[in-house]
């Protein structure tokens, strides 16, 4: 081992420890501070680092995603300036994206960067920014940077700032998780007070109104309560409502969702398994029973549970006692049981599928939710009510209407395939598709056709058929261009060198990306946010994969960007203004400068 490694490896160590010793200390309470901690962890770090050649660090950053995962923001800062918490955006979003780290040993010269706004408004002539991953995720980017000449960092001080990184970064995931723990619980608490008091379980129905009295008896009575109604009607939300009105109020409130389990896993989610009960079970496994013990159990359509679970949650609703899956002894539990379904368990009863003794165990409490159809006059309130929430997370210049009409086909609209659920994810693509603050008859009709898998209209691209593919079909190769990559991949041999970016596969997958982003964005009005949404990506990932395809267009068709708009079927001024945003807009002056 060279003294240097040695030197490193000793110096790794100490951080180590004395990270170690201050999570040992470390109290996560209602007052936890996720900026403090990171700050004492960067603080202990960095006194025990020493680079070669005497060289310091003069300033660092700890930069993580913002909780609604979208911009970056600095969380820790090490011989920062007052409240200067300045970097190069540029340099630290490639760095996240893409998780590998970058070297600015000059950084106002560095072609890579000339035209990084960044990097103008701040006074920085070294710095490294290297990606902090944990188990293959980026958590964030460790930042540092230099003003004199004495301390310009090279390849030697890029390769120990990567291990330095690697060994702070679990400390930091860990204040991250603390952090997300707090605000969960914390936004829990601020949220049962308000949404789950029946006030604001939206409507004034006849119909919804004779479920919210019933709601307020099952919340005083703690008898077990069976919930029907048809999918998307708000059955967990009535069963929370009864829950968070209760004496059980401050206990935990457990979901199972027995459709989505097999017989096998459901019981083990039930009820628990011991360490070697069954393939697979390698600890022992608290189930949901004793996970909501002194609370309530929301079991969400129960008529899919077995006939051999349906024997074991009559003796749990009999007894009071439940047994682990491979044990032998029962255990008591003190729980609340509501269960739900949107079918007729009388049926099921009559059938022979469901348990009559369990049916009747079940049924002291019965609560039916009205379908939307029932109910269509809280529509308009509903409308509102989801426009008004999306407007607090995602806010515009001006808050979003729906005009008359366009209220009044909603208001008309069969919603029986998914009720209340379904109202809503289609007030939230309107809003999304919608070019102003108003959702009108067009936009509505759109998105209409959207969710039930017509063409979307602005989607088209021609009569039917004439793209020669087969029916159901999305993609169609050109298999002669195909062919000539696969031709000069087999020339190269294995020992070819090549790009990756060159390769048929990735080359086929990232221009799938990119078309398909395209469409998306066409049916958005180029807005990232709700083509992301709409393509069922995130909008970090959508602008990823379209800035590596339109890099690679440009590179391969002399940075000519009105070429690629033409490639694309994206407007020119469309296209110049993504370019712009992604940072491409220099390339074409790299390219005459070089």
């Amino acid at each position: 081992m060279s003294k240097t490694t040695y030197r490193r490896k000793a110096i790794l160590s100490r951080i180590h420890n004395a990270l170690n010793a201050f999570y040992l200390l470390q109290k996560i309470d209602w007052e936890y501070n996720i900026a403090e901690s990171l700050e004492k962890i960067l603080g202990l770090a960095l006194e025990e680092i020493e680079l070669d050649g005497e060289k310091t660090i003069e300033r660092a950053l700890i930069i993580v995603q913002n909780p609604e995962g979208e911009d970056l923001e600095v969380k820790a800062g090490w011989k920062t300036q007052g409240a200067d918490l300045s970097f190069s955006h540029t340099v630290v979003q490639e760095t996240f994206e893409r998780g590998q780290a970058i070297l600015c040993e000059n950084a106002k010269g560095d072609p890579r960067f000339m035209n990084a706004e960044s990097l103008k408004q701040i006074e920085t002539l070294s710095l490294i920014a290297v990606p902090m991953q944990y188990e293959e995720r980026s958590v964030g980017v460790f930042y540092v940077e230099s003003e004199s000449a004495g301390n310009v960092f090279n390849s030697d001080d890029l390769e120990f700032l990567q291990e330095f990184a690697a060994t702070i970064t679990p400390y930091v995931k860990f204040g991250l998780t603390h952090q997300g723990h707090v605000r969960e619980i914390r936004k829990l608490q601020e949220a049962v007070s308000g949404r789950y008091d029946m006030g604001n379980i939206i409507g004034r129905s006849e119909a919804i109104t004779g479920v919210f009295e019933l709601v307020r008896i099952a919340a005083d009575v703690d008898r077990t309560v069976l919930v029907t109604g048809e999918s998307g009607s708000g059955k967990e939300l009535i069963a929370n409502a009864i829950h968070h009105n209760g004496r059980r109020k401050t206990a935990p409130f457990i979901v199972v969702d027995c459709s989505g389990l097999s017989e096998h896993l459901l019981e083990s989610e039930l009820f628990g398994h011991l360490k070697g009960a069954f393939t697979g079970a390698g600890n022992d496994k608290t189930g949901a029973f004793e996970e909501a013990d002194g609370g309530t159990i929301f079991l969400d359509e129960i008529k899919d549970a077995s006939k051999s679970l349906q024997q074991k949650l009559r003796r749990v609703l009999q007894e009071g006692e439940i047994r682990r899956v491979g044990e032998n002894t029962s255990r008591k539990v003190d729980v609340r049981v509501i269960c739900a379904t949107n079918e007729d368990l009388g049926d099921r009863v009559q059938s022979g599928d469901f348990i009559q003794d369990l049916y009747y165990r079940i049924n002291k409490f019965p609560i039916h939710v009205p379908s939307l159809k029932e109910r269509r006059e809280d529509i308009p309130l509903l409308v509102s009510h989801f426009l008004r929430l999306m407007d607090q997370a995602e806010p515009q210049a001006s808050s979003t209407e729906i005009s008359p009409d366009a209220m009044e086909a909603l208001v008309h609209h069969d919603w029986s395939k998914n009720n209340i659920r379904q109202l809503r994810n289609t007030v939230e693509l309107a809003r999304d598709l919608a070019e102003g603050d108003i959702i009108d008859i067009p936009i509505l009709e759109r998105v209409l056709r959207i969710q039930s898998g017509e063409s979307p209209g602005l989607l088209s691209r021609g009569p039917a058929g004439d793209d020669g593919l087969d029916p159901g079909c999305l993609v169609k190769i050109n298999l002669s261009e195909f062919g000539s990559l696969l031709e000069k991949e087999t020339a190269l041999g294995v020992e070819g060198k090549r790009d990756r970016c060159e390769t048929p596969f990735y080359r086929l997958q990232s221009e799938f990306q990119a078309r398909a982003i395209t469409e998306g964005l066409r049916s958005c009005r180029w807005k990232i946010r709700p083509a992301a949404r709409l393509l069922g990506i995130s909008p970090m990932k959508l602008r990823t994969s379209l800035k590596d395809y339109l890099e690679f267009l440009l590179r391969n068709r002399a940075n000519d960007l009105e070429q690629a708009a033409g490639e694309l079927d994206i407007p020119l001024e469309v296209l110049q203004k993504k370019a712009k945003d992604f940072g491409l807009e220099s390339m074409e002056t790299r390219e005459e400068v070089s």
